[in-house]
């Protein structure tokens, strides 16, 4: 297995120095969107364009970039923002 390292760059950057081990630059790719849609989806400020997840190899060279979006929560699946009221009517 290889390593990969997952930086979040754009307007908010921090640096991957452990990095994760993957099977592939594929599986690589799979979980840079993983990573950029769970912080598009938890911590919605991050979803500006511009910013991502960049992905690096062993060797330092960058290989992909997964944009950062707004996601939908997983609980009610509407945005982050939305607020959804319960009316207890049928």
């Amino acid at each position: 297995m290889k390593r990969f390292y997952f930086d979040l760059a754009g307007a908010f950057t921090a640096c991957d120095k452990v990095g994760h081990q993957c099977a592939s630059s594929r599986e690589a790719k799979e979980h840079a969107r993983f990573i950029a849609h769970r912080i598009g989806t938890d911590k919605s400020p991050f979803a500006q364009p511009g910013n991502c997840i960049r992905v690096r190899d062993e060797s330092g060279a960058e290989i992909f970039k997964a944009p950062i979006h707004a996601g939908f929560s997983r609980l009610s699946g509407r945005p982050p923002t939305a607020r959804s009221r319960v009316s207890g009517r049928s």
